[in-house]
């Protein structure tokens, strides 16, 4: 699945795009039926990371970061979910007179799983 969130150019883009990332994190458990006590739009304390790691262990399921903004999640072994890195794009918008607000971005977000419409078969 794709989408795009329009942000100001001077909007902390790592912060938007780990949350974006945990949402979809928290769609795939939820997708699981597995519930943590987790708000992805709040920030996990140390203790409550380890907790989290721990749940997960527990269902067997693995969050792999790839370390350049791509992570795949894992239940059993298998890839269930897979983030790739966000693209971004300086766009101009001409209709604004405030020179601070002509710049902006565009997040391109493109992930997948096997919880898709699109991945389902039908006989």
């Amino acid at each position: 699945m794709r989408y795009t969130i329009l942000l100001n150019r001077d909007e902390k883009t790592k912060a938007v795009e780990a949350q974006e990332q945990a949402r979809f994190i928290k769609a795939i458990l939820e997708a699981l039926d597995i519930l943590p006590d987790w708000n992805p739009d709040e920030s996990l304390t140390i203790d409550s990371k380890i907790k989290f790691r721990k749940d997960l262990n527990t269902y067997n399921i693995h969050i792999a970061d790839d370390a350049d903004g791509g992570l795949k999640i894992y239940a059993n072994n298998e890839v269930i979910g897979e983030w790739k890195k966000s693209k971004y794009i300086l766009k101009t918008d001409r209709s604004q007179i405030d020179p601070n607000k002509k710049l902006y971005l565009e997040m391109h977000i493109d992930f997948w799983s096997i919880f898709e419409e699109s991945n389902v078969k039908t006989n």
